[in-house]
C-alpha cells in the first residue's frame, strides 16, 4: 500500500483551551503527555496527533445516530454540554496500532472526556465502555471496538482497514445471521492471520454453512472517505449446503 489509513477518534469533553486539556492530562492520564498538538504515552513511545476544536452544535445528533445502543442514557445526554472536541489521529494498520490509538482515547476519557466516536468506522461507544474494553484488548476488544457491520442490499463490515486487513462482504440470507458471519470471519482474521486465497472455504463451526471466498475490492464510500479500505475486501458465497466445514479455512481442491 502507499499510505496508510489513518484512525480518527472523536471525543468530546469539558476542556475550555488546549492549555487546560493538557494539564488535565498530566493529572489524570498516567504516563501520558500533551505538547503541542502531540500526544505522548512515555511509557511506550507511543504518539499521535491531538486537534482541540470548540464545540459541535451537531455532536450529540452525530453520536446518537453513531451510538443507537445508548442513545437515551445520562452518558449520552452529557454530550450536550461538551465545551470541546479533541480529534486524535494517528495512522493504523496493525492491531498493536489500532490499541495504542484506542489506549490513547483511554487517556482522554480519564481526562475529562465524555464518549469515543470511531470516526474511521462510524460508531459511538460510552466513555466507561470504552474504558472496560481498554482494560481487556488481550481479549480482541479492538474488533469490537472498531468494526460495525452494514446490512442493505447486502452486509458488510466496516473498520478492518483499522488493523491492515480486509473487509468482509456477503449476500443473501437472514441478515442478522450473515452478520454474525462475517462477525466470526473478520474476528478469524485479526486473530489467526489465516494465508486466504481464492477459492479457500470458511465455516463458524463444524456442520454450519460454508461460504467460499474470493478477493474483491472493498465498498467505495468516495473519495477522501476515512471508511475506505485500501486492502479490499472477502467475498463470502454459501456453497452447497450438503458440503459441511470446520471452523478453519481450507482450499478446496
Amino acid at each position: 500500500m502507499s499510505t496508510t489509513p489513518e484512525l480518527v477518534l472523536c471525543i468530546p469533553g469539558p476542556w475550555d483551551n488546549s492549555s487546560i486539556l493538557a494539564d488535565e492530562i498530566a493529572v489524570s492520564a498516567i504516563g501520558y503527555s500533551l505538547t503541542g498538538t502531540v500526544l505522548r504515552d512515555a511509557e511506550t513511545g507511543f504518539a499521535c496527533e491531538l486537534v482541540l476544536q470548540g464545540a459541535d452544535p451537531n455532536l450529540a445528533a452525530d453520536f446518537a445516530r453513531a451510538g443507537p445502543h445508548w442513545a437515551s442514557t445520562e452518558a449520552m445526554a452529557d454530550i450536550d454540554d461538551h465545551a470541546s472536541v479533541a480529534y486524535l489521529a494517528g495512522p493504523s494498520g496493525s492491531r498493536e496500532a489500532a490499541e495504542a490509538m484506542m489506549r490513547a482515547g483511554a487517556a482522554l476519557i480519564d481526562s475529562g472526556g465524555l464518549g469515543v466516536k470511531v470516526d474511521s468506522t462510524g460508531i459511538a461507544h460510552a466513555p466507561a465502555y470504552w474504558i472496560d474494553m481498554c482494560e481487556q484488548l488481550d481479549q480482541l476488544t479492538a474488533h469490537r471496538a472498531l468494526v460495525v457491520y452494514v446490512a442493505g442490499a447486502e452486509v458488510y463490515s466496516c473498520g478492518m482497514h483499522n488493523f491492515g486487513l480486509p473487509e468482509a462482504i456477503t449476500s443473501g440470507g437472514d441478515k442478522t445471521q450473515a452478520a454474525d458471519m462475517l462477525r466470526f470471519f473478520t474476528r478469524y482474521l485479526l486473530e489467526r492471520s489465516p494465508q486466504l486465497a481464492d477459492g479457500h472455504t470458511f465455516s463458524v463451526s463444524e456442520g454450519k454453512p460454508v461460504y467460499r471466498v474470493e478477493k474483491v475490492a472493498a465498498v467505495d464510500y468516495g473519495e477522501g472517505s476515512l471508511f475506505n479500505n485500501p486492502y479490499g475486501a472477502w467475498r463470502l458465497s454459501p456453497v452447497a449446503p450438503e458440503k459441511k466445514g470446520n471452523w478453519w479455512v481450507r482450499n478446496r481442491q
